[in-house]
């Protein structure tokens, strides 16, 4: 099994006050506007898993990917569940 991409769906200004380890940043809004980010060379196929502030955007984002071909997206709702799930 590859390991999952962990994608921070929330904006620049809150990824630079705290993020999960690991996660890389694609914004939401650059998602709505077509700019894939890290994700632009990426294979349909890689699992990965997308978290926000509570789940909301990350749940967007989500769609978006999926509705683009991602086949394994999940969201994984916001940080404090992906940093408590990290415990």
């Amino acid at each position: 099994m590859d390991t999952p991409l962990l994608i921070d769906v929330r904006t620049a200004e809150e990824y630079a006050e705290g993020h999960a380890p690991g996660a890389f940043l694609l914004p939401l809004v650059a998602l709505v506007c077509g700019n894939l980010g890290v994700l632009a060379d990426t294979e349909k196929d890689t699992p990965l898993e997308l978290y926000c502030h509570s789940g909301a955007r990350a749940e967007q984002a989500r769609l978006i990917l999926m509705d683009l071909g991602y086949s394994q997206v999940v969201n994984r709702g916001g940080l404090t569940d992906v940093i408590g799930d990290a415990r």
